[in-house]
């Protein structure tokens, strides 16, 4: 059997591509860009408590849960809350009661991905919810953040 190859070569693609080829060699300045920009997102969706949708308020049990474990909250009786519990749980935010699940937050940037994630077990819970729990996702890249990963994209490829 007889193959035929054809092989034309364009001197201005073949510059075109090496271009390319040359810029593609290093993608880390916008993957680690995509990395701060999603780190920032999810920081801003802590300070809005939910991005697009707001999470869920947090319920009854979790607010008597809270306050149990703050005793100078309580009068010496424990039947009332001070003035001070009540300041102190309309200014708390929801999935912010230690803020350590919002500290843990990392983005890792490689040549080829963006990973963003935590170490906190509980993370999990909360970003999927339970049975009794409702789901409050935190880790959501926002579509203006996408919008901006392309624009990025684009003007690097741009030759």
């Amino acid at each position: 059997m007889i193959r035929y190859r054809l092989i034309y070569e364009d001197r201005g693609v073949t510059a075109l591509f090496r271009q390319l080829m040359a810029k593609l060699g290093d993608p880390l300045p916008i993957t680690q860009d995509m990395a701060g920009r999603m780190e920032a997102s999810i920081q801003a969706n802590f300070d809005a408590e939910g991005r697009p949708e707001r999470w869920a308020p947090l319920s009854f049990a979790a607010k008597v849960a809270w306050h149990t474990r703050r005793k100078s909250f309580w009068t010496k009786g424990g039947g009332r809350m001070t003035a001070r519990g009540r300041a102190a749980w309309e200014g708390r935010k929801v999935l912010t009661d230690t803020g350590r699940l919002r500290r843990s937050i990392r983005a890792k940037a490689y040549a080829d991905r963006v990973e963003i994630g935590t170490n906190v077990k509980y993370a999990l819970f909360h970003q999927e919810g339970t049975r009794k729990m409702p789901a409050r996702p935190f880790l959501l890249v926002q579509r203006e953040d996408w919008q901006y990963f392309i624009r990025r994209w684009e003007q690097w490829l741009k030759v």
